[in-house]
């Protein structure tokens, strides 16, 4: 629809709707690319919480915060730390609150590419608190990260220095960052190189789909497969599988924000998370977030988990049951839906 001038608008579900919102340009969220508006207002990072706000903290170095109510406003809200500009690279809220962003590079294609990382914290108050951690092993442009249900974060893929549909300098090992750490891991190799247009989701069994990669048309560097990645958290030292614990009562298929959900497991269970479904374009997906549980006891392996009460900490949408044994090894999840 035309270069640059899109700015802020907010969908409606009940009337299918949209709503224009003149109090939030683009060009106040827009990376310095060389390419002008075409790229500088690509594949940005947004995080909805309380209140109808939302935190834009990239692609660009400035962060804003963003209310839809009325015509909208945008807010300074400091930068990501002393990161420059990370265009195709990705933010993952992996707590609630908290989120992790990695790689991307100054401009879309043909600049070097990242291997830092930040956290940031939406907790602390009006401003959003940044900070560096520790250095993927790898720089990346064009990576998928994912979510997992212990609040890692899984990297796969990308390039040393971005060029859409192109496999030259691809990383082909991915990592998994610790939040207890900071720390990257390096984990197996993939065999396909995952780039441009290639996605990453987590299953509901806890492994992780990645795939694509190309997708042009007549391109030599099309991938139109996918693999399985089983994360560490799933084998044992040998790698045979690990016993994994299981939800045996029956979950709701649809709950509601401040329910009460009993649940009763075959083991003692640790921990207990909502996953948000993702859905990964352009190394972008502002739709996953990890919700840990709080929960009550009420008998041997049975508990009363509390479903949030705040949209805005668990947005509304299909969330991944996991409960965590107390080596961290997840079940297979329940699906529900949060109304």
């Amino acid at each position: 629809g035309g270069i640059g001038g899109k700015d802020g608008e907010v969908w409606s579900a009940a009337g299918g709707t949209w709503r224009r919102l003149p109090g939030v340009p683009v060009k106040t969220t827009m990376t310095d690319d060389p390419a002008g508006p075409y790229r500088a207002d690509n594949h940005q990072w947004l995080h909805a919480i309380s209140g109808g706000r939302v935190l834009h903290l990239g692609p660009s170095k400035q962060l804003n915060w963003i209310s839809t109510r009325g015509d909208g406003s945008i807010t300074p809200a400091g930068t990501r730390a002393d990161s420059t500009d990370a265009m195709n690279g990705n933010a993952v809220a992996y707590d609630i609150g908290k989120l992790l962003t990695l790689g991307g590079a100054t401009a879309y294609e043909k600049a070097p590419a990242t291997n830092r990382a930040y956290t940031v914290d939406l907790n602390g108050g009006k401003k959003p608190i940044s900070a560096r951690t520790g250095d993927m092993s790898h720089a990346r442009a064009f990576s998928n990260s994912v979510v997992m249900p212990d609040g890692k974060v899984a990297v796969f893929g990308g390039q040393f220095t971005p060029v859409p549909f192109s496999d030259d300098r691809s990383v082909l090992t991915p990592e998994i960052w610790d939040p207890a750490t900071g720390r990257f891991t390096p984990v197996a190799s993939m065999a396909v190189p995952r780039n441009y247009h290639s996605v990453a989701n987590l299953l509901p069994d806890g492994r992780i789909f990645t795939g694509g990669g190309g997708l042009c048309g007549g391109c030599t560097t099309n991938h139109p497969n996918g693999a399985i990645f089983t994360p560490p958290y799933l084998l044992n030292p040998d790698g045979t599988e690990r016993t994994r614990p299981r939800l045996i009562s029956t979950i709701p298929t649809r709950t509601a924000h401040g329910a009460r959900l009993p649940v009763r497991t075959d083991t003692a269970i640790a921990s207990f998370a909502l996953v948000r479904a993702g859905a990964a374009t352009h190394s972008t997906d502002n739709d996953q977030r990890r919700v840990p549980l709080t929960y009550r006891q009420t008998g041997t392996h049975a508990y009363e988990l509390a479903i949030p009460t705040d949209p805005g900490v668990a947005l509304p949408g299909t969330y991944m049951l996991f409960a965590l044994d107390m080596r961290g090894v997840p079940s297979k999840a329940a699906l529900l839906t949060l109304n």
